[in-house]
């Protein structure tokens, strides 16, 4: 991993917990211009990253970080998001697509509650 990429996943950490701590769903595309995520292809390296962070989170227990990045679309995340979590187990594999979205608001609701409450 370059400098460069610690510079920007830590402005995205930073980014990420003013929104948990603010309680408002960010997009990817915010995200990744908080960020300064370095072109080309800055919202695949950001994706990657809130992987990462979906793993950590999972392992710990914690409520996932990555649930209140959303779509410019609507209000939930990409379908890698709902990928993820299912091959991390936290998601059954056979849920309507209703299921998913409330599942993810739950999600969300939970992530804001924990990481809402730390104190810089």
């Amino acid at each position: 991993m370059t400098q460069k990429d610690k510079d920007w996943q830590m402005r995205a950490q930073i980014a990420l917990f003013a929104a948990l701590k603010s309680g408002q769903a960010v997009t990817y595309d915010a995200l990744a211009q908080a960020a300064s995520i370095p072109a080309p292809h800055r919202i695949y390296k950001l994706t990657l990253w809130l992987e990462q962070l979906m793993a950590e989170d999972a392992a710990t227990g914690q409520p996932l970080r990555a649930a209140i990045l959303v779509s410019r679309l609507h209000d939930w995340p990409a379908r890698g998001f709902f990928d993820t979590a299912r091959q991390l187990g936290l998601l059954a594999h056979k849920l309507s697509r209703e299921d998913e979205i409330a599942w993810y608001y739950q999600e969300r609701k939970s992530a804001f509650k924990a990481y809402g409450e730390i104190s810089e």
